[in-house]
């Protein structure tokens, strides 16, 4: 579900109401940590949420759009052909060898032999592949570069300058594959062996591929619209604090992932600074809460639920917490409901 990442809001709050927890079947505050712990209607006062008008653009795939759709694909499987007499030049495959040295020493990782590199792809620190550009089969150039401060796959080399020693072996030119029949044949796909059926083919796929976000983009229109349009009260601070447990967990997990620091990987994520992301995925979390709570009273208003058989089919793994994945699908169950419901302008 999209509409739970990516956006930091200020919402309506009030003061919780007393005798919540009564309602709530004699929970403690501790133990309102989902949305089956509580009555949503008791957390929100929803707007009209039936016809709601989101403006979304449009699934259809254009002719304009398709072409445009099988130049990149064409492009995506160039060959690369050798050629001689001419210098790099960016979109080149090149074969490379290359040593990097910090005051004359060699570090790790630094070196390698034969190595193969699309010249524009970024895959080194700034400067090296434009320093390739222009190198002749043979030639072996000394690049003085600087590494980014910070540079998190090796702090230790965070701003150092170096010195790359670079010599060329290959250079490969990109050819874009003509589309024919002949090329559509050799593919494979089960009925296609024409350009006329590869394009009926490639549109059916990008329909489907456009359907499916536009059904997304709905759903998380028509969430964020009534939000807007609905009244809060403070969600249950169990189920703030579960959810930011969870978030929290999951920055961790994917700032490792990607070799980064959590403050910097969660102000990328969500925005904010790297020193107060903790504040940022609080913020985070308390959205989700009255999202759910939102989603939750709409399934209450539309008879919306989920069965045992249907958990049971969604469960995955023996360490699930089903009360959470019960959630989750009567969320996704009622923002269904709700995009479906909606009233859908173009852009």
């Amino acid at each position: 579900m999209k509409f739970f990442n990516r956006k930091k809001l200020t919402a309506f709050t009030f003061a919780m109401l007393a005798g919540v927890c009564t309602a709530c079947g004699g929970k403690s505050p501790d133990e309102l940590k989902y949305v089956t712990d509580i009555k949503a209607k008791d957390y929100v006062i929803l707007g009209e949420y039936k016809g709601i008008e989101v403006a979304v653009a449009s699934p259809e795939v254009s002719d304009e759009y398709l072409e445009g759709a099988l130049r990149y694909m064409m492009m995506e499987n160039a060959e690369y052909v050798p050629v001689t007499g001419r210098g790099v030049e960016n979109g080149d495959r090149v074969i490379i060898d290359f040593e990097g040295k910090q005051d004359g020493v060699a570090f790790a990782g630094g070196t390698a032999s034969g190595y193969e590199l699309i010249i524009g792809s970024g895959k080194f620190i700034d400067g090296f592949e434009d320093g390739v550009v222009g190198m002749e089969i043979g030639e072996t150039k000394d690049l003085d570069l600087k590494f980014p401060d910070p540079y998190d796959p090796n702090p230790d080399l965070s701003g150092a300058p170096v010195v790359f020693t670079v010599t060329l072996h290959e250079i490969g030119e990109p050819k874009t594959p003509e589309l024919t029949d002949e090329y559509v044949a050799g593919l494979g796909l089960t009925g296609c062996s024409t350009v006329s059926e590869y394009r009926e083919y490639v549109r059916e796929r990008l329909t489907e591929q456009r359907q499916a976000d536009f059904e997304a983009e709905r759903e998380n229109a028509a969430v964020e619209a009534l939000e807007s349009a609905s009244r809060f009260e403070e969600p249950p601070e169990a189920m703030v604090n579960r959810i930011f447990g969870i978030l929290t967990s999951n920055a961790s997990a994917y700032a490792g992932m990607y070799q980064m620091e959590v403050g910097d990987y969660v102000a990328n994520v969500y925005g904010g600074t790297a020193e107060e992301y903790q504040d940022t995925l609080r913020e985070q979390a308390e959205m989700i809460s009255r999202r759910y709570i939102m989603l939750a009273a709409i399934a209450d208003e539309e008879g919306l639920k989920v069965s045992d058989e249907e958990l049971e089919e969604n469960v995955t793994g023996d360490n699930i917490d089903k009360e959470a994945l019960r959630e989750s699908l009567l969320v996704q169950k009622a923002a269904k409901f709700l995009g479906e419901n909606a009233s859908v302008s173009g852009t």
